[in-house]
């Protein structure tokens, strides 16, 4: 047994944070019974937490339904957190290459082995593919993902990290840490990535590395476009776009000290 204890209070910061991602990852209002399920906590426990939330204003639970949500506090961490980022300074560079293209634009960042979505405009098109801030998706399908990857130090140890047979999301996901080892050498060599309806069917992406000083990559700028509207030689415009985008974005949003390690 180790002679190192957690910190008092550990755990209960741990659950307390692990109900506000579920919620913030969740389309829809939840209910105690699902919180207590989804986070594998007895029914006393999930409502002591969720009594502590609701009194300092970090979740809500709404009176006709008696389902939770999140609240005013939490609107007010998430704004303070883009302001820390420059995100504040990155959005409308996010809005001009949606303005340009007509279609959703993501600023994505990397968590470990996933690509989350940090900020997302839009497209108004009639066809788009709905997605949130917060939505989390393996490097490995996404061109968020391998955009990133193409300029990690740690490449090399994730793609071995693999199994030799990758968890498909589609027909179409990279199946093997070869294939995908292949795909990094050629975003180099190009400077974007394109995502071929390998992380949801019938949505194809482009994306380009959001560099540091040190020419590494913690986030990335995407283009998410229905493959109908996604012609060969629309990624390729689009290809040469998200690159400008990128550059303009790490010059507002401190990649070094914010988003790295």
């Amino acid at each position: 047994m180790s002679s190192k204890q957690a910190p008092a209070g550990t755990q209960a910061i741990g659950r307390a944070l692990a109900v506000l991602r579920m919620l913030a990852e969740s389309p829809d209002e939840l209910e105690a019974s699902a919180i207590s399920s989804g986070l594998g906590l007895s029914a006393g426990t999930t409502k002591r937490m969720l009594g502590a939330l609701v009194a300092e204003s970090l979740i809500a639970q709404n009176p006709k339904t008696g389902h939770f949500y999140l609240a005013s506090g939490a609107i007010l961490l998430g704004q303070a957190a883009q302001r820390g980022f420059g995100l504040d300074r990155a959005l409308p560079v996010l809005e001009d290459l949606n303005a340009e293209t007509s279609e959703s634009v993501n600023l994505v960042v990397r968590e470990g082995s996933e690509s989350v979505v940090m900020m997302r405009v839009q497209s108004t098109l009639p066809l788009r593919f709905e997605q949130h801030p917060g939505a989390r998706f393996p490097l490995y399908s996404t061109a968020s993902g391998k955009a990133m990857l193409s300029c990690s130090p740690d490449a090399e140890a994730y793609v071995a990290s693999l199994p030799a047979r990758m968890k498909p999301l589609t027909d179409n996901t990279l199946r093997t840490p070869a294939r995908l080892e292949a795909q990094l050498t050629q975003i180099r060599e190009r400077g974007y990535s394109i995502d071929d309806e390998e992380n949801v069917a019938g949505v194809r992406c482009v994306g380009a590395p959001v560099l540091d000083s040190y020419g590494n990559a913690q986030a990335a700028v995407t283009v998410q476009v229905p493959t109908v509207r996604m012609p060969k030689r629309r990624v390729l415009e689009l290809g040469e776009r998200v690159q400008i985008a990128a550059k303009e974005v790490a010059r507002f949003v401190p990649i070094d000290r914010r988003m790295s390690g």
